[in-house]
């Protein structure tokens, strides 16, 4: 099997079943991992038949990526044993062209945007009776004296 064929099978074993950057992530290993046997003086079809079978790598990464998912995190293998902050394929002078995220999906992020909506309303409620509490005294003279001038009218018709 030649290299872009175990590439291809990995590819298609694993679509649809872990998100495509674990997918690209794979595959770049995969492919650094066979370039660099094979400039070490392998033959390309003696490294891939070491690596074994696309499949059950595949089944490997998504048991791998399932267990990620259940323990909480969100690391990958590479990521977690390498030792740095940075990915393992990442240019190591190009650290200014990272893409950051941010998961609100754990608990305390939930817990936080929760207590910002109940500040806000508390807030909001504190500004319209504010507004209420200094328009009050001149409220009641106001209502009174649209009141007398409904009344004149009223008795005049």
């Amino acid at each position: 099997m030649s290299r872009q064929e175990f590439l291809q099978r990995l590819r298609d074993a694993l679509s649809g079943e872990v998100p495509g950057s674990v997918i690209e992530e794979n595959i770049r290993y995969y492919e650094e991992y066979i370039s660099t046997e094979v400039r070490n003086g392998s033959t390309e079809e003696a490294v891939i038949a070491s690596i074994g079978d696309p499949r059950l790598i595949a089944k490997t990464i998504l048991e791998a990526n399932e267990n990620a998912k259940s323990s909480g995190s969100e690391r990958t293998f590479y990521e977690s044993y390498s030792g740095a902050d940075r990915n393992v394929y990442e240019d190591p002078g190009n650290f200014g062209r990272r893409m950051h995220y941010i998961d609100l999906s754990k608990w305390y992020w939930k817990l936080l945007g929760v207590t910002v909506l109940i500040l806000f309303f508390f807030l909001i409620a504190s500004i319209v009776t504010g507004i209420f509490s200094l328009l009050m005294p001149i409220m009641g003279p106001l209502l009174l004296v649209f009141l007398i001038v409904w009344f004149v009218r009223g008795t005049k018709r």
